[in-house]
Parts: structure tokens; sequence; C-alpha cells
């Protein structure tokens, strides 16, 4: 396997449209269920824990960028091969790749869940997963170009729908944001940690990387989507805080789907069945960039074509719907991959970034060991 990587120019894209693909990683179904998580650990200070997290994913995705630009045109896969050889690299690259596949899987349960809960109570899971594979299927052998046009055109809906929270404002108790410190540092903490598994799916840059044009461009591109999606939840938080009551959101297990409850035009009733629907197109962009990485491995390791990979991947997130059909199963099963993202996303990219820069100090200095002796 090359460590660096070429692609045609037709298959290559502008810095600017990493925005929307960062976006679309961080933006999915949790958007609907994060403030209680978050809430249980820090409470009413549970909008610092956002803060807290936003900053930390910044400094992260500096380090990876960083990493990035150590290379010439190298994506995760190839700077695994080079750091650790053929076979320890290979078997890095198959965590990242089944742990990407966990997440896909884990999509499109919560929004079969969603789903179920809100439209259509009685559809079975199964038929939910073959309509989302169907469509995503068919879109992901567009390959990365289409799926950056789908993920602009999810960035759309994200921004529209935040429109409809006009309402909740206006019901808001500000007053239930203070007093600000409340909660101890452990808990604001431990409200940031679970924050960063809505935060996570940025480090998807780490296999787009080659496929952008103006490489110059993509700390900007990329530190502007984290911003976006940082102050997305951000403002969420503080609406849910104040239009809540502390109880009331403890119990809630849609709070952004109930806030939208109270939107109401005359022409036009039940807003959030609406709103479910189109999130459809935001959850699918996010799909489509999981199955892309995971085509992309089994293409760079292995040559696959990826079809039949997808063929695969659909497949068997169809079987796994039977055995995680039960809601505790599922809950537990997402406690599991909540924890997994942190290291994935947040930890392994700062130790991957040091790694390489002492990988590269070392060559560095044993070059120049080696032009002395000669």
């Amino acid at each position: 396997m090359k460590i660096n990587v070429f692609p045609p120019k037709n298959m290559m894209l502008h810095a600017y449209l990493l925005f929307f693909i960062i976006t679309n990683t961080q933006v999915g179904v949790g958007i609907f269920t994060f403030q209680r998580i978050v809430y249980e650990a820090s409470m009413r200070d549970a909008w610092i824990s956002v803060i807290i997290a936003g900053v930390v994913t910044h400094l992260i995705m500096w380090l990876i960028v960083r990493t990035l630009q150590k290379y010439k045109t190298a994506d995760l896969f190839g700077i695994h091969y080079d750091l650790y050889g053929k076979w320890i690299g290979m078997v890095f690259n198959l965590v990242y790749i089944v742990y990407y596949f966990l997440v896909t899987f884990a999509v499109m349960r919560n929004y079969a869940s969603v789903v179920q809960a809100w439209i259509f109570p009685d559809i079975p899971t199964w038929v939910l997963i073959i309509l989302i594979s169907c469509l995503a299927f068919y879109a992901a052998m567009g390959g990365i170009r289409v799926i950056a046009g789908i993920c602009l055109f999810s960035f759309i809906v994200t921004v529209l729908t935040l429109i409809l929270f006009h309402s909740s404002i206006q019901h808001a108790i500000w007053t239930q944001l203070l007093p600000v410190f409340d909660s101890s540092a452990w808990d604001i903490m431990n409200g940031a940690v679970r924050m960063g598994f809505s935060l996570a799916g940025f480090e998807i840059i780490t296999v787009v990387y080659p496929f952008i044009l103006n490489k110059n461009r993509v700390m900007l591109h990329s530190q502007l989507a984290v911003l976006f999606s940082n102050v997305l939840y951000l403002f969420i938080m503080v609406i849910s805080i104040g239009y809540f009551a502390p109880d009331q959101l403890l119990r809630s297990l849609w709070p952004s789907l109930n806030m939208l409850k109270i939107v109401e035009y005359p022409y036009l009733e039940r807003l959030e069945f609406i709103v479910i629907s189109a999130w459809m197109l935001v959850i699918l962009s996010g799909i489509l960039l999981n199955t892309w990485l995971i085509t992309r491995g089994c293409k760079r390791m292995w040559k696959l074509n990826p079809k039949p990979v997808l063929i695969a991947v659909f497949f068997i997130i169809l079987l796994m719907s039977f055995v995680f059909h039960k809601r505790l199963e599922v809950k537990n099963f997402m406690i599991r991959l909540e924890l997994s993202s942190i290291f994935f996303s947040f930890i392994y990219p700062a130790l991957l970034c040091c790694i390489v820069f002492i990988v590269f100090a070392w060559r560095k200095k044993k070059q120049r060991k080696g032009g002395e002796h000669t």
C-alpha cells in the first residue's frame, strides 16, 4: 500500500467543502438527545461543558491538520502504514474500519428509534433499516463528490431547523442558567466528556485530506466547521436549559423535538414530523461519509471494489438490527460506543500527532548522521 494518495482531478474537492463535510459528521441524530446526556452530569452548567468540549475539539482538529501537513498527501491508512509497518498498520486500519461501521449502525438504529417513537410506532426496525440502506447505497455509489454535494444540502436543512427554535426562545426563563459554576469542576468536566460523543466525527478529515485541491486552506475551513458545530450545540443547549424545568429536562428523551412541538402555524401542525423527515437528509450525509471511509479503507488495503463492500456493510447492519431490537440493548451499545468515540476522535489523534512528530524528528536526525558519515 502506498503512503501518499494522488486521486484523479475529477475526484478532487475544494477546501471550502470541508466545512460542510465536517459539520455533517458532527451534527446528526444525536442533536435530539445530547442536552439530557450532558445535563445529567453538569446540570445548569451544561452550557459550560459544551464550551469546554468545543475548545478541546478545536485543539484536536489543529493537531490532526498539523499531522496531515507532515505528509505530502497521505490519509490515515497511509500514515498507519508508514508508522507501524504493513501488518501492525493493517490492524490499526481494520480497527478504524470496524469503529466506523459501528458508528454507521448506531446512526441508523437511533434514527429508526426516533421515527418509531414519533411518527410510525408500529413499523418494524428492519423495514426502516432497509429503506435507509437502499437510499444510502444509491447515493454512496456516486463517490465523494456526490457525497459532498449532499452534505451541502444537509447543511441547509440544519440551518433552516435552527430558525424553528424561535418559539422556545420566547418561552425560555433565562434565570435558570444562574448561578454560574453551581456544579463542581468534576461534574462540568464529566459533562464535557459526554459532549464529546456529539462532537465526534471531525476526524473524517484524515481520510478526505488527499482529495482536497487547495490544501493550504484546510486548516481554515476545518476550524470554521468545528466552530459552527460548537455554536450550534451551545445555542440549543442554552435554549434547552432556559426552556425546560430542571427535572423536566432530565426526563425528556428527545428535548429538541419536544421544543419543536410548541411551534404552530395556521396552515401547519405537528411540525416535528416534518423536521424528523427532513432530518433524514442530515443523517444520510453522515452515513454516506462513514460508509465511504469504510470502502476507501478496504480499497486501500485489499483493493476491494466499493460496491460489494457496501452491500456487505448494509447487510450486516440489517442483521444487527435484529440483535439490537430492545431499548435496553441499544442503550448499552450506545454507552460503549460513546466511550470508544472519545478515544478515536480525541485521544488517539493527539497521540498520533505526537508519534508522527517524534518519528519525523528521529528520521531527520538519522539523515543528518548519515550525511555526516558520508
